[in-house]
């Protein structure tokens, strides 16, 4: 891209001939390097605009030598985006295999589930109606205790019993 004095430089009108003359060309030119004709057509479009703007405000002595190199630039940013696209999708991908439970963790949690599960449900009723409601229900203790005629101080004892059991085979567990 020199610049040529004004009496030599093309008028706009030849510059603007030039850079469709060489559009198919970079066309071509762009598919085979980027073996992508949708990403070729968008850099080939986008560079012909940016060349088109700098001859409307400055003299333009190789036209095509402008448009490859602005398609160039164009490449190279695309490359760079790219790059740091797929660099954080490794890294959200890294953290997902952290994050994420693998087949023999879920086994062990779906077990583990079905031992609470069947723990719960050998308590006796009262005992289990209490721990649920105020548990996993989310109930409080002056809810339950006017739903099931109980005292306070016995839905405490059942939600601690119910506690106790539950912690026995929560240590379980944690030996396996």
């Amino acid at each position: 891209m020199s610049f040529l004095p004004t009496a030599c430089a093309p008028t706009l009108n030849e510059v603007v001939h030039d850079l469709l003359a060489s559009y198919s060309e970079l066309r071509r030119y762009l598919c085979s390097r980027l073996r992508n004709p949708d990403d070729a057509a968008d850099i080939a479009q986008s560079s012909f605009a940016q060349a088109y703007a700098y001859a409307l405000n400055s003299p333009v002595a190789n036209p095509r030598a402008l448009l490859f190199k602005a398609a160039r630039n164009a490449c190279i940013d695309q490359y760079r985006r790219h790059s740091s696209e797929v660099a954080a999708l490794d890294d959200w991908m890294n953290r997902l295999d952290v994050l994420s439970p693998s087949v023999e963790e879920i086994v062990i949690a779906r077990e583990q589930l079905q031992q609470l599960i069947e723990r719960i449900e050998r308590m006796p009723r009262l005992r289990r109606e209490v721990f649920v409601r105020v548990r996993l229900e989310g109930y409080s203790h002056r809810q339950v205790c006017a739903e099931l005629g109980l005292s306070a101080k016995s839905v405490e004892l059942h939600i601690a019993r119910a506690v106790y059991d539950l912690s026995e085979l929560s240590l379980a567990c944690r030996h396996v």
